[in-house]
């Protein structure tokens, strides 16, 4: 039921109550009608008795016999003869709403619903970085590459620490590495692996 119809039924319950209170107030003042009636008509009986009563008392007293005889005893009360109930009135506009019940005892818990649709990634902020993991394999060594443009020579360098001697072999010169050939892979050839050093008082 909508609110509109609930205070529409509110407004009928007003209604039919300030009908059934009119109602009510109405019998109430025919009921006192007939009860002020009722006391009257026994007032006025009671009266005309008495009169009665005192006028044949003088008969009497002045030798006569009276033609009205003394009152007779009172009859039993007649059966109350209740008759049909009227029509029902009009529902009366609902009254105010009640306070509010206090809650009820849980029931037990239902069957568990279907799994509903996956949703889709939120959008938040980034977590903390995760752990740092093992370590690859090294991959195979790459290409040289080109060499890069020559800079300004720098300061000449104390000179080194002589070195041990080398195993003797098929090894390339110092500063010189073994790298496949170009378009053949099966060949090695040694390639200079850093830029030549500078000469000593040369500029560019």
């Amino acid at each position: 039921m909508t609110r509109i119809q609930l205070r529409a039924e509110e407004r009928r319950w007003r209604r039919g109550d300030m009908l059934a209170v009119v109602a009510a107030v109405a019998i109430g003042l025919v009921l006192a009608g007939i009860l002020v009636a009722v006391r009257s008509l026994q007032l006025e009986l009671r009266t005309a008795n008495e009169a009665r009563d005192q006028l044949a008392a003088q008969v009497e007293d002045l030798g006569g016999k009276p033609v009205a005889g003394p009152p007779g005893s009172r009859g039993q009360p007649g059966r109350t003869v209740e008759g049909p109930p009227g029509p029902s009135g009009p529902a009366g506009d609902p009254g105010p709403s009640g306070p509010a019940g206090k809650p009820g005892p849980s029931g037990p818990p239902g069957p568990s619903g279907s799994p509903g649709v996956a949703g889709t990634d939120g959008v938040g902020a980034s977590g903390p970085p995760g752990p740092t993991g093992p370590s690859g394999v090294p991959g195979p060594t790459g290409p040289a590459g080109p060499a890069g443009p020559q800079g300004e020579p720098g300061q000449a360098g104390r000179d080194g620490a002589a070195g041990k001697d080398g195993a003797d072999g098929q090894s390339c010169p110092d500063e010189y590495t073994l790298q496949p050939l170009t378009g053949n892979g099966d060949i090695l050839v040694c390639q200079r692996s850093t830029p030549p050093a500078p000469l000593k008082g040369r500029g560019r």
